[in-house]
């Protein structure tokens, strides 16, 4: 079979860097381009020597270069208001576009606009992007992977690592309707310090960062509205994501890499545990990264850590009708890299987990 050429803007953060690893064992995309601002002309595996085996005198060329226009997709690790520009000149080139930052996981150029507090410059490719959680959008991907064979190339936004780990968690207790409608629902997130990119800053400096705990974004993070619009789509009886009544509190620990997503939720009738663990199998049963553990057994970051994995799990205080429900991911993995290289697999019509299939390091 021929290769899949692929390149990555934006390869030198920690995402970027991830997708090389993944797609440097992929058994068909081959990476043809890394991209790099400051760092380009460098040599990949002089920034990350893990990398200097698979991508020995591999150089590292700057965001525009023309070997872009070669790939059949581009992953772009940016952040947000780049994605929408590569992603404009890439899919006007007929190139596929995976993108990372946030600018495409809005559909509603509105509330994007309001979420991040700038201009959408691409808001006709915002309006058609797929949203990038395979697990909940499937057939969705499936639909753009139909499109690209017939000439349009595909678009996805994918989810964030807060969000991904928040409707893994909470979706098939939402897809049931077994939550209550009008309750507001509680999500706290812990993730590792890689969450917050390559660059420094002072909540981020190991002496900040080490042995310590802290909550920041508060009281409306910018993830919350993303959640809300998943949450939403899963169980249309909450209303829509301007209704739903959403705590989200995120929490920086001292880990590398590792994210634990705890929600919340009301539940709108009495349910037994097993009833709710055996909705919990059913939905994730075509999931082939999501693992629903035994029931009682609770998800941990380091169980999944370097992989493309989720382990989820949900329980039940009858007292209170409240179903804790859990998700633990690594947030460069599943929440990121690994999402994507995903969400890439399923355009190209490939099993979704091809080249995902790492398992996790022992301590």
């Amino acid at each position: 079979m021929d290769a899949i050429r692929a390149g990555i803007i934006g390869a030198t953060g920690f995402a970027g860097a991830e997708l090389a690893r993944l797609l440097a064992l992929h058994p068909r995309f081959e990476v043809i381009a890394l991209t790099a601002g400051a760092e380009a002309g460098m040599e990949m595996g002089a920034l990350y020597p893990a990398l200097e085996h698979a991508y020995r005198g591999v150089q590292l060329v700057p965001h525009h270069h023309e070997s872009l226009f070669s790939c059949d997709v581009v992953f772009t690790a940016v952040p947000h208001t780049a994605g929408m520009q590569h992603a404009a000149r890439l899919i006007e080139r007929g190139i596929s576009v995976i993108d990372l930052s946030a600018d495409f996981r809005f559909n509603d150029v509105d509330r994007y606009e309001r979420t991040y507090e700038v201009s959408h410059t691409a808001p006709q490719l915002a309006r058609r992007a797929v949203y990038g959680q395979p697990e909940t959008m499937r057939e969705r991907l499936h639909e753009a992977a139909r499109e690209r064979e017939n000439g349009m190339p595909a678009l996805v936004g994918c989810a964030g690592c807060y969000v991904t780990a928040s409707i893994l968690a909470a979706a098939p207790a939402l897809a049931a309707g077994l939550v209550e409608p009008c309750a507001p629902l509680v999500v706290d997130g812990v993730s590792g310090v890689t969450g917050a990119g390559r660059k420094a800053t002072a909540r981020t400096h190991f002496c900040t960062a080490n042995e310590n705990i802290e909550a920041y974004g508060l009281p409306a993070h910018r993830h919350a509205p993303e959640i809300a619009q998943a949450y939403s789509r899963l169980m249309p009886s909450l209303g829509s994501a301007e209704d739903i009544r959403l705590a989200f509190a995120p929490h920086l620990v001292p880990l590398n890499r590792g994210l634990l997503a705890t929600v919340h939720l009301p539940l709108a009738t009495d349910i037994d545990p097993a009833e709710l663990h055996a909705t919990y199998c059913s939905f994730f049963s075509d999931s082939p990264l999501v693992t629903v553990l035994d029931q009682d057994v609770l998800p941990k970051t380091a169980a999944v850590a370097g992989t493309a994995y989720a382990q989820v799990n949900a329980t039940v205080d009858k007292r209170t009708r409240i179903a804790c429900a859990l998700c633990a991911i690594d947030n460069l993995g599943k929440g990121a890299a690994a999402q994507a290289v995903q969400c890439a697999n399923l355009i190209f019509e490939l099993p979704e987990n091809t080249g995902l299939d790492a398992i996790a390091c022992i301590p």
